[in-house]
C-alpha cells in the first residue's frame, strides 16, 4: 500500500464509498447509482484511490457495449482501524479523524430522516443512546472481545431481500476522571 490507511479512511466520500461497499460487490454504476450526489469523475477518482492503496479490489470485469465494467469489493479487514494504524497519532489528528467520524454519522442521520416516516422511526429500528459502564481491563479486554464476536456473526450475513441494512457506529471514550479517582484526589 503507497498511501497512508489513515489517510485513505478518513476522507468523507471514500468513507461512503466502503460503506456502501460493506458486504456487498458493486460496479462503478451502481456506486453511483447509491451516491448520486457525488460527481462521476469524482466517484472514479476516489474509487481509483481505494484500489491502488489496497482497501479494494475488483473481483469481477464484463464488456458491456464495448466497455470493461468492474465489480468492486471491499478487503476483508481494511475497512477497520487498528492499534497499529492509530499508534503514534497526535492528539490533534485523533480530534480531527473522530470529528471526520462524527461529521458522516450526523450526514448519514440526516439523510435517513429526511426521507424518513418520522413516525415509524423506532419501528424501523433507529436508536441512538449512551451507556456508563464501569470495568476493569480485563473484563474491559472480555467486553471488547463479546462485542466484535457478535458483530462479527452479523456482518458475515449477505444482503437480501428479507434483510434491511442498518448502519452501527460504536464508541468507547475513557473517562478522564478515573484518573483522580485512581489517587484518591476527587
Amino acid at each position: 500500500m503507497t498511501e497512508n490507511k489513515l489517510d485513505l479512511i478518513f476522507h468523507p466520500i471514500r468513507i461512503r464509498l466502503m460503506t456502501e461497499l460493506s458486504g456487498r460487490r458493486m460496479t462503478t454504476a451502481q456506486l453511483r447509482e447509491a451516491m448520486p450526489d457525488v460527481a462521476q469523475a469524482t466517484l472514479y477518482r476516489h474509487v481509483k484511490r481505494l484500489l491502488g492503496g489496497g482497501m479494494i479490489e475488483v473481483v469481477d470485469e464484463q464488456v458491456v457495449n464495448g466497455a470493461t465494467e468492474r465489480t468492486y469489493a471491499l478487503i476483508p479487514g481494511q475497512d477497520s482501524l487498528t492499534d497499529a494504524d492509530l499508534q503514534g497519532l497526535t492528539a490533534d489528528e485523533h480530534v480531527h479523524n473522530f470529528s471526520l467520524f462524527s461529521t458522516l454519522l450526523i450526514d448519514a442521520f440526516q439523510r435517513y430522516v429526511e426521507q424518513a416516516d418520522l413516525n415509524a422511526l423506532i419501528a424501523d429500528g433507529l436508536s441512538y443512546n449512551r451507556a456508563v459502564i464501569y470495568l476493569d481491563d480485563a473484563e474491559r479486554v472480555a467486553f471488547q472481545q463479546q462485542v466484535v464476536a457478535l458483530l462479527r456473526s452479523v456482518m458475515s450475513n449477505p444482503p437480501s431481500p428479507a434483510r434491511r441494512r442498518y448502519t452501527l457506529a460504536s464508541i468507547v471514550i475513557p473517562d478522564e476522571r478515573n484518573k483522580s479517582d485512581e489517587s484518591g484526589n476527587d
